[in-house]
């Protein structure tokens, strides 16, 4: 195996093609000084057509509007960037042949030296070293040995101008970058939308998480305190993929399912009137929704807090608090309660009390949504995302 230069290295020939990138750059300068003259003809048109009337000089403002300004704004980036590019390529054309040849004469030296016999200073074994240092035997494994170190420093010497020529053309690359950088610096800039756009971006990304954790926490736990938090999550989801949708970010595909996970679907039975807009908030609409919201927060927090004072201990308070959250809160227990979640997705005593058409489908609903959010962990492609692509098709 051919080793690494003094510099931890691989040695090899240089990628790129000088001539190219000079042409590049060259092009590119005068594609900016186009650009310039352009942008300078098309305010010379639109200059010229102020003041005249007809339907053909509107036209003919709204389509040169602040074109010129973006296109001269182009240009200003494109010119000076040119003569960047082809200082380069000029640079490059300069050190590759030089690496290149250090790189195939580096290569012709390991093999030589991988021929010579003999050991490096110090590697030799004891087993093979002669026992008369004084003999003939002792000065033919010396000389061999010399040959090969001899060997061995050719090609070092070699590797050590490799690293030196390609230090050369790491400073032309660098400070051709630094010179790029320097010329957008401060020119390209994100505008107030692109800005909203990354952060709404990110936000759902970090909504998809919560909403994992809601839909867990909604098998274990339940109660109207989690019920409210699932449907804020999923309104907030909804929100922001219509934003995306208006700003052209992504497709109705991503709408449609942002607008299933918004329908409580155990409630159609309430469709029409304000108690299913009430299950779609969380039971944030009405009195008796908050109160039981309000109640669920005060258990939570009091028993923390009470148990904090009377031990002293925060971790205590907290986890006082805390068991008081995960448990159940239907008349019927912690495991018939537990069971009616699972299946249905509601308390025990909220399943009972619905009608059986609700409890159906909010059933069926549930579990879908359960196999859903399996199958989107790690893949994003969910239930509703493949029976989407199946029935509308995946570009759409």
């Amino acid at each position: 195996m051919h080793p690494t230069s003094p510099r931890g290295r691989t040695i090899r020939r240089l990628e790129g093609t000088p001539s190219t990138i000079i042409r590049r750059g060259s092009e590119i300068e005068q594609l900016g000084t186009d650009m310039i003259e352009s942008a300078a003809t098309l305010r010379a048109i639109a200059d010229g057509a102020a003041g005249q009337r007809g339907l053909a000089m509107a036209e003919l403002r709204d389509v040169v509007g602040d074109v010129h300004e973006e296109l001269r704004r182009a240009g200003e980036m494109y010119r000076p960037t040119g003569p960047v590019v082809r200082a380069y390529g000029e640079a490059l054309a300069e050190v590759q042949p030089r690496i290149d040849r250090r790189a195939e004469t580096c290569d012709e030296l390991w093999q030589d030296y991988l021929a010579t016999p003999g050991f490096l200073e110090g590697e030799r074994p004891p087993y093979l070293t002669p026992s008369d240092p004084e003999g003939d035997e002792a000065s033919a494994a010396a000389a061999q040995d010399r040959a090969r170190q001899a060997a061995y420093d050719a090609w070092e010497d070699e590797a050590e101008l490799f690293d030196r020529d390609v230090d050369t053309w790491e400073e032309a690359f660098e400070h051709a970058a630094a010179n790029v950088g320097e010329v957008l610096d401060g020119r390209i800039e994100d505008g107030f939308w692109d800005r909203v756009d990354g952060f709404v971006a990110g936000t759902l990304e970090v909504l998809k998480i919560v909403g994992i954790v809601l839909t867990i926490a909604a098998i274990i736990v339940g109660g109207p305190l989690v019920a409210a938090l699932a449907a804020i999550v999923s309104i907030a989801t909804l929100v922001l993929t219509v934003y995306q949708k208006a700003r052209g970010d992504t497709g109705w595909k991503e709408v449609i399912l942002a607008g299933i996970a918004v329908i409580p679907f155990g409630s159609l039975g309430k469709l029409g009137s304000a108690k299913f807009a009430d299950s779609v908030l969380g039971g944030l609409l009405t009195g008796a929704g908050r109160s039981a919201i309000r109640t669920e927060i005060s258990t939570v927090f009091g028993s923390g807090t009470a148990a904090f004072r009377f031990s002293g201990s925060g971790v205590v308070g907290i986890r006082n608090g805390l068991s008081h959250l995960v448990r159940n809160h239907g008349t019927d227990g912690r495991l018939v309660d537990s069971l009616a979640r699972l299946f249905t997705g509601k308390a025990a005593s909220a399943a009972a009390s619905g009608a059986p058409a609700d409890i159906v489908i909010g059933t069926i609903w549930t579990q879908l949504g359960r196999v859903n959010t399996g199958l989107s962990w790690g893949t994003g492609q969910g239930l509703w995302s493949s029976l989407y692509d199946g029935v509308v098709g995946a570009d759409r």
